[in-house]
């Protein structure tokens, strides 16, 4: 089953700093969320986070888990290390903190498998999972499907999502019933003028139209 946490504001650890931890480090800078990365030594690109103050670094000589007392609020930890000994400590000590907490290659241990996901224009995501059996197979589907998706999805649905979120608060506070508001959405999502004013980028008269839209929906 695969559930996309609300990791908005706030504080996710990642120990380790190589380029899978690079890779888990990247997704959840796409969620927006606190990013903090503790590591005996790191790749370019972690250091170039650290350096644009996107990710807290913090160099320590690890042998366990007690690393992650140092921080207060973490809700999620990914243990991203070659030792899988040192990795197990690290997840024990999340848990023991109330965190739910992920172990490379250790699916067991784990809380959670993280699948491998596809970015598109930092609004759209996609996860090809295994529940942890074979994060290797994931990869692999991943590279196969990744750029017929590219092609597929335009910027226009990209925008679509950002207006039906806007939409969404709109419709909450005018229309009383939940099939009003899904009936609304819908219109949007079909109008084929919003359409051609997403795929010219004009997300905001996209907008005005569609709170014109909402009016007829209203009684």
């Amino acid at each position: 089953m695969i559930i996309d946490l609300n990791l908005f504001g706030k504080r996710a650890v990642v120990v380790g700093a190589g380029r899978e931890a690079a890779r888990k480090v990247e997704s959840l800078l796409a969620e927006d969320c606190e990013v903090v990365v503790i590591a005996e030594s790191v790749v370019d690109v972690i250091q170039r986070w650290a350096d644009e103050q996107k990710v807290t670094l913090r160099l320590a000589h690890l042998t366990n888990g007690e690393c992650l007392r140092e921080f207060d609020r973490v809700i999620l930890v990914m243990a991203v290390t070659n030792n899988l000994q040192l990795n197990r400590s690290i997840v024990a000590t999340a848990k023991e903190m109330g965190c739910y907490a992920y172990s490379v290659d250790d699916p067991l241990c784990s809380d959670f498998s993280h699948p491998a996901t596809i970015n598109i224009y930092d609004i759209i995501q996609i996860a090809v999972s295994t529940g942890g059996r074979s994060p290797m197979v994931s990869g692999k589907i991943r590279e196969l499907i990744e750029p017929a998706l590219k092609k597929i999805i335009k910027k226009e649905d990209a925008l679509q999502v950002k207006l039906q979120e806007k939409m969404r608060m709109a419709a909450k506070q005018k229309l009383s019933t939940s099939q009003e508001r899904k009936q609304f959405l819908s219109a949007v999502y079909s109008d084929g003028e919003i359409r051609r004013l997403l795929s010219e980028e004009k997300l905001a008269e996209a907008e005005v139209l569609a709170l014109k839209i909402i009016e007829q929906f209203i009684k």
